[in-house]
């Protein structure tokens, strides 16, 4: 009896260890540092809609205010992967920063209308592009991305842009100085553009993006290249989650609005009214390679930087 009581025993022991359910598989953790604007909406959709998940990430959203303010953090090790536009991105690469880009962002459509930079004068008043030279003109930044596109398109309509008069303003602060007539050009991003042109007295000369580098990467994700030696399989898996956002977005543009306004904290009028972005599902190094044609043309890159060689390989 002795022993068929220890059989029993066994048996229960086993079974009971056999009806546990086995745990998933441990997540790893990433520092992500993403942008408070739609051009983050791949990642954003990859962490809601559980594509990283299914990768085995688990990610920590850090928002900066610009790539430039991320790449620092990027480079002290604080985050693990940044998006970065491509302007900061290659300047830093200059200036020494080791990165790879892991997966594109946002993209310049080949024809307008797009999210990105549109150069907007008080209808009626402007007549083209061609006349603003000697005019005063808002960017957010000067030798910005915004700035480096407007120069572009300035001159392929033949305008000198150093007649042109820059001025730095915020976008969410740019429509009034226009409307008042502070300025006689903005160049304006979504969702401030939307809500500009629905006043009915601006209209747009250019869109600077599209005219002067189309199809382009205008942001992608990056990473240290010390980390992506040590973690290669976890930066591919990063990479497949966030074009597996982009791809959603392009097949699912109700979901998509509907978690562009929860992150961008977007006004929810203007959720269906604003267009979303372009969203990148392969790095475009030719693209690339034109924005950085015109950073050195226009003093904001010293040297070219072979682009190719630092794109995640598969």
């Amino acid at each position: 009896m002795a022993v068929g009581r220890r059989v029993v025993c066994v048996f229960l022991l086993v079974f009971g260890a056999l009806s546990i359910p086995i745990a998933a598989g441990a997540q790893t953790k990433l520092r992500v540092g993403l942008l408070p604007f739609s051009e983050s909406l791949a990642a954003v959709i990859a962490n809601n809609e559980g594509f990283f998940k299914a990768e085995g990430l688990e990610i920590e959203i850090t928002q900066f205010q610009s790539g430039a303010m991320a790449l620092p953090v990027l480079q002290s090790g604080r985050i693990d992967i940044a998006i970065s536009n491509t302007v900061a991105t290659l300047q830093a690469i200059e200036q020494g920063l080791d990165a790879v880009v892991l997966a594109p962002a946002a993209v310049v459509r080949s024809a307008p209308p797009d999210t990105t930079t549109a150069l907007i004068v008080r209808k009626g008043e402007i007549g083209s592009i061609k006349d603003l030279e000697g005019k005063r003109i808002a960017v957010n930044v000067i030798n910005s991305t915004a700035w480096l596109h407007a120069v572009a398109a300035l001159e392929m309509h033949g305008v000198d842009h150093t007649k042109v008069r820059f001025t730095e303003v915020p976008f969410p602060q740019m429509n009034d100085p226009l409307l008042n007539g502070q300025v006689d050009a903005i160049g304006q991003v979504e969702p401030f553009r939307s809500a500009l042109m629905a006043t009915g007295k601006a209209e747009i000369v250019s869109w600077t993006y599209v005219e002067s580098a189309p199809n382009t990467d205008i942001t992608q994700y990056l990473a240290l290249a010390s980390w992506v030696e040590k973690n290669r399989n976890t930066a591919a898996k990063f990479a497949r989650a966030v074009i597996k956002g982009a791809e959603f977005a392009k097949t699912n543009e109700a979901a998509a609005r509907e978690i562009n306004v929860a992150f961008t904290k977007l006004n929810p009028a203007l959720k269906d009214k604003v267009l979303l972005p372009e969203l990148g599902t392969a790095v475009n190094v030719a693209g690339m390679g034109r924005t950085m044609e015109l950073m050195q043309k226009y003093g904001m890159l010293q040297k070219p930087i072979d682009i190719s060689s630092r794109v995640l390989k598969p």
